[in-house]
């Protein structure tokens, strides 16, 4: 990790919290998977004064809205940069984080996500001005592709949508990941070495070398 790359947010999930705080000096942009970590309330605190550069995320099962909530208005009040909600959360509890997230200074992700397919053009389109709705200062658009075309309706997005991070998951979208950065999008996802939290997902290392080829940074 020698050069350190703005445009590459690493998901953290699935280590422990002295991994995390040896991790988070070496990166630009981290998302922070609370769903995905087994720690306390205290060290989740920690891990948001050690970066101002955060994602906090937290996924949850079923109807676990007011948890999730309580959780990532927590992180706000830590100090997270962006939190991410999902789209479908109901629309009630998205405006009471975006209100906090506001308060704070911090931005709002809304997220779509589908792991069967990619949408129509115009299905795309119309989750985009949802997300407008539900307040969202980006809009996370994550699809399975299950062709090259997938992948080009995708990308094709960012003609006309800015504040967009919007690419393909699986093996035949990860060209999406490496493009999507350099249409537009912030930042793209990756990995931790061997510890994936999305199918298709590249590692650090891996997109890092790719874009340092394709967009060397200074």
């Amino acid at each position: 990790m020698s050069k350190i790359r703005h445009d590459i947010c690493v998901s953290i999930g699935n280590i422990g919290f002295e991994e995390i705080k040896e991790l988070l000096p070496k990166l630009s942009v981290a998302e922070i998977r609370i769903d995905l970590l087994s720690l306390n309330e205290e060290e989740i605190e920690q891990c948001f004064a050690l970066h101002k550069n955060l994602i906090a995320t937290y996924r949850p099962k079923s109807n676990e809205y007011d948890l999730m909530k309580n959780i990532l208005n927590k992180a706000i009040e830590w100090g997270a940069a962006m939190v991410d909600v999902d789209i479908d959360t109901p629309a009630e509890v998205i405006s009471e984080i975006a209100v906090k997230a506001k308060h704070h200074n911090c931005k709002l992700i809304v997220s779509y996500h589908n792991f069967d397919g990619t949408p129509t053009l115009s299905t795309l389109k119309n989750l985009i001005e949802k997300t407008k709705l539900r307040h969202a200062d980006y809009t996370k658009i994550a699809c399975m592709a299950n062709s090259p075309s997938d992948c080009s309706r995708i990308l094709s997005l960012y003609e006309k949508h800015s504040n967009l991070i919007a690419f393909c998951m699986g093996q035949v979208g990860t060209v999406t990941r490496i493009a999507s950065p350099l249409l537009g999008a912030p930042f793209s996802y990756a990995s931790l070495q061997g510890n994936q939290t999305a199918p298709g997902q590249l590692d650090y290392i891996n997109m890092n070398n790719l874009l340092n080829t394709i967009n060397p940074i200074d």
